[in-house]
């Protein structure tokens, strides 16, 4: 199996192998499994039950991703983008003094509605049935919390497409990824951490913001050659991955912070895929 060696200077120093391709518990394991828990069978998987790409609702996803907590965030197992489902709300609120106030909560429990309904069809109550959402999915949404609440390690699929970046460098002799991890803030520049791009830098004159700003940043070796064969293999978004530490979440006038400890990043492509696991030091054999 052949390993990349990630350069100096990137975010953190590792190698990678690249390889071939009630209490609401109850309630919550029911619902979970129509949202994401269990993906169907491969007859299902041709066809969706919603006019919406299939698998925008999670329910082709599963609830845990290399033994990490799945946040249902960013792109769902097909590679397309999924429906907001609070998860990032609920992580706020399961590791800082941040709470949703009547409102954001229930416009969170409708997300949740639209996903089941989208799913397994309409259930005889209508989105402006507040107290009706809260009686069907509070017990669920609050049971999730509580499971975040001693959940540390996450999981998600970026979308690097929208936010990231993958590109060969061949001044370097490297390809640059800089990985995007979902904001625990709608408003943005929320994630930092050991070997992010910085959101703001500063010279004598002025504070700007840096290309790449608050993405993970990654240099793998590579040579031109492997380069090209990889850009005519083309990306394979189903198989990109992040995996991550939650160190330590704020609350910063109102607005949730968070910074992690990026553990693993894999890009994927037609054939195979580039997997980097930052646990490892470098100078392991190569």
């Amino acid at each position: 199996m052949k390993k990349w060696k990630i350069m100096a200077g990137a975010a953190a120093l590792a190698f990678a192998c690249h390889a071939q391709a009630g209490d609401g518990k109850g309630l919550l394991e029911t619902i979970g499994r129509a949202l994401g828990n269990t993906p169907r069978v491969a007859a299902e998987k041709a066809r969706s039950p919603y006019l919406d790409p299939a698998g925008t609702y999670w329910d082709l996803d599963q609830e845990t991703l290399e033994g990490a907590q799945h946040l249902r965030v960013g792109q769902t197992a097909t590679g397309g983008a999924g429906s907001d489902m609070c998860d990032m709300k609920l992580l706020a609120m399961a590791h800082s003094s941040y709470r949703l106030d009547a409102k954001d909560r229930q416009w969170c429990l409708y997300r949740w509605w639209v996903a089941d309904t989208k799913i397994n069809g309409p259930n005889g109550i209508e989105k402006t049935q507040t107290d009706a959402l809260e009686r069907r999915y509070g017990p669920a949404f609050d049971a999730r919390l509580e499971k975040f609440k001693t959940t540390r390690r996450f999981a998600v699929r970026p979308d690097f497409v929208s936010w990231g970046g993958v590109e060969y460098n061949a001044a370097r002799g490297a390809m640059e990824v800089y990985v995007p991890l979902p904001e625990i803030s709608a408003g943005g520049l929320s994630v930092t951490g050991e070997g992010f791009v910085p959101w703001s830098q500063r010279t004598d004159r002025v504070v700007f913001s840096p290309k790449w700003a608050g993405r993970y940043q990654l240099l793998i070796r590579m040579d031109s050659a492997e380069a090209a064969n990889l850009a005519r293999q083309g990306r394979d978004a189903r198989d990109d991955l992040v995996v991550f530490t939650v160190n330590r979440v704020w609350v910063e006038n109102t607005v949730p912070k968070m910074d992690v400890t990026v553990e693993r990043v894999r890009i994927g492509y037609s054939n195979e895929t580039i997997e980097v696991d930052l646990t490892k030091k470098q100078g392991a054999s190569t």
